[in-house]
């Protein structure tokens, strides 16, 4: 026996990194010990454990509310994976035996959350018997680590992710980018600096995927134009195009929730060269079955059938993949 191995103590490690993850939450050593239904000497000594193990001090205990040093910080960006991991494992026994799964984690972009949860709720609740569905809006570059991190099980996406041995992509539609200007607009609309002159450009902000792709657009172009907003919600994007002050950039999926709420833009090729960008189911190769091709074929339907009533004069812009036949 080495000496380490003589002086670490005897603990439960994950019931200890539970206790440092509800600590490293609440701040407070007391308050997480009351969640967890411990005792506070108990939920203290737990942190200690986990101190003497790594040698590392995980809590500035100086300052109140007590906050997490930089070993805290990576302690706990480790612990969201490691309870994850586990919950996965959880569910995946659970699962063993059963004919249907507990629960499915789906991921989706913002923009189109509201137009597709209805049909995937029909899809995974009604028609094959996913009891358990966990929806999520958010910005594209969340889906991937979240995939990563087992925080989901499938993302519809638009990020150009890294394809890898554990991940598959199915591409759902390419779609274009237009000019979405004021309703009352009348002036030019086929020369981008004569636009300016009556117009300032409402846009996602760098950080946001759709924002970095505009900007990267827009320098290859070599067009440096005036900005008025940027924002990373749509809705914000096209509340400044409805104040009839500015224009945006923006593809159907972007303001397809925006327009089924009332927020209605004029619509224009874009005078100069074309963007574009590709909607994608993406998700972990795991026993899901025909699930993800199913959410990618009921996902396309509803965009084109969205599309077709609210863009009917450039719907047929908008390219679909051929989803007849699942991908192997």
């Amino acid at each position: 026996m080495t000496d380490r191995q003589r002086t670490e103590p005897d603990i439960n490690l994950f019931r200890a990194i539970e206790v440092f993850m509800a600590v490293a939450e609440m701040r407070q050593v007391t308050s997480a010990a009351s969640a967890l239904k411990i005792t506070q000497s108990a939920a203290s000594q737990h942190i200690k454990n986990l101190e003497t193990v790594f040698g590392q001090t995980l809590f500035d205990r100086r300052i109140r509310p007590i906050e997490l040093t930089y070993a805290g910080k990576q302690m706990q960006r480790h612990g969201y994976r490691l309870l994850n991991l586990l919950e996965d494992l959880r569910r995946e026994m659970n699962h063993l035996g059963a004919t249907t799964l507990p629960s499915l984690r789906v991921g989706m972009l913002a923009s189109i959350a509201t137009t597709l949860t209805p049909g995937l709720y029909d899809l995974l609740g009604k028609e094959m018997n996913v009891p358990g569905l966990i929806l999520s809006a958010g910005l594209a570059t969340d889906h991937f680590a979240a995939l990563k991190d087992r925080r989901l099980d499938i993302a519809v996406t638009s990020e150009r992710l890294h394809a890898g041995p554990g991940y598959t992509f199915t591409p759902i539609l390419e779609e274009p980018f237009f000019l979405a200007l004021p309703v009352d607009y009348i002036g030019p609309q086929d020369d981008i600096h004569a636009i300016c002159q009556h117009l300032s450009l409402a846009q996602f902000g760098s950080s946001t995927p759709v924002g970095r792709r505009t900007d990267q657009h827009l320098q290859r172009c070599r067009l440096d134009l005036p900005r008025a907003i940027e924002a990373d919600r749509t809705a914000m994007v096209m509340a400044g195009v409805i104040t009839g002050k500015c224009f945006a950039i923006l593809s159907p999926s972007l303001m397809i929730d925006g327009i089924a709420e009332g927020m209605p833009v004029r619509l224009a090729p874009l005078p100069f060269p074309s963007l574009k960008r590709t909607i994608r189911l993406a998700c972990r190769r795991d026993d899901l079955g025909d699930i993800p091709h199913r959410i990618a074929q009921t996902s396309q339907q509803i965009l084109q059938q969205a599309f077709e009533r609210h863009f009917p004069a450039i719907a047929g812009q908008v390219l679909y993949h051929d989803l007849a036949n699942p991908q192997h």
